[in-house]
Formats: C-alpha cells, sequence, structure tokens
C-alpha cells in the first residue's frame, strides 16, 4: 500500500501533474550547492543547474556548448562516496543525466564536490521523485546510477522488458524518503 506524502513542498498548479508530486516553483531562487544535493537529495530528483555566466551569442557554437554543460536542467541519476582506500585523495561526486537513458543524447556529468570549478554551479530542485514511482537502477557495486524513473511497478517491468539491463534493480519512492527531503530543503533560500 503506498501513502501519500505530507510534506510541505508546494506543487506545481495547473496541468495533469499528479498532486503527489512535490515541487519547489523555479522562480523562487532556492539554489543549493551541489554538496547539500549529494547529502539531501533523493536520486530521481530533477534539478535546474546554473553557473551563473551569461549565455552566449548562439553563433559563437563552441562556447555555447560548453556554457550548455553548466547551465539546464537534469535528473540526479548518481551519488559516489570518496574511495576508503585508495592513495589518491579523490571527493565524493554527482552524476546528473540531461535526458532519458535510452535516447539517443541520453547525456550526463558527473561534478566533483572537491573541485573549485564545482563551487561555482547552483543547484535548484524542479521536482522530487512522486511517492509511488519506482527508481530503475544499476548496481555498480555498492552504488547505484538511475537508469529510469518509472511512474510506477508495472511501468517499470514494462521499461526494463524494452531495456533489458542483467543488473537492474527496483527501488520504490517512499513517502518517507521525499518528506525527509522537503523537511531538509526548508533551509533553502
Amino acid at each position: 500500500m503506498i501513502s501519500k506524502s505530507s510534506n510541505s513542498l508546494p506543487v506545481r498548479d495547473g496541468a495533469d501533474r499528479d498532486r503527489r508530486t512535490p515541487t519547489w516553483p523555479s522562480d523562487t531562487g532556492r539554489t543549493m550547492p551541489a554538496s547539500l544535493v549529494y547529502d539531501q537529495i533523493p536520486i530521481g530528483t530533477r534539478l535546474r543547474f546554473r553557473d551563473d555566466i551569461p549565455e552566449p551569442p548562439p553563433d559563437r557554437q563552441g562556447d555555447h556548448a560548453v556554457w550548455r554543460l553548466y547551465n539546464g536542467t537534469g535528473r540526479l541519476a548518481r551519488k559516489d562516496p570518496p574511495p576508503h582506500c585508495s592513495p589518491i585523495g579523490q571527493p565524493a561526486s554527482i552524476t546528473i543525466r540531461t535526458a532519458e537513458f535510452g535516447e539517443h543524447s541520453a547525456v550526463g556529468f558527473t561534478l566533483a564536490l572537491g573541485n573549485t570549478s564545482t563551487g561555482v554551479v547552483r543547484f535548484e530542485v524542479l521536482e522530487l521523485p512522486p511517492v509511488g514511482s519506482v527508481r530503475i537502477l544499476a548496481r555498480d557495486g555498492d552504488n547505484a546510477e538511475l537508469l529510469h524513473l518509472a511512474e510506477d511497478e508495472h511501468a517499470a517491468i514494462a521499461w526494463l522488458a524494452r531495456h533489458p539491463i542483467p543488473s537492474a534493480i527496483f527501488d520504490p519512492v517512499s513517502a518517507d524518503e521525499i518528506a525527509a527531503a522537503s523537511v531538509e530543503g526548508r533551509w533553502v533560500r
């Protein structure tokens, strides 16, 4: 049985959005650094990311392509902790996927949290994963990467039938997880 979340996040008005899907309005300016995305935001959350550098003119294609790397929207697909027993110090990282897995343009990028250039990229939560949805994850040791966020278990089974991935597992989104993310996110201004 799936219970509805009783979190305090507003829900977008209008269209056919499921009322169980909490969102932050995109025009509030509530931004956070990558380190807080790593600590508090659940995998499957839609995020806007930006570095506050003005968009170059479209005729400067190379500059525009670089600008799009640090300005856009995507889903939080992975959180990697720093390695435990590595002689080389490596920071924790997050991976953002800017298109759905299985599409021809499923591009993603990884930000290392200790990198100084990562500090200029700010994130804004657009939409937490809906309660009752199912994350389809690919396992890589202790870490998991989001392949797809399905509406429910039936949709997850259908997606996995179209994209057979041997290491895939299902991870249902719980009301407790979303409530915790909304409570922890109240500090965001």
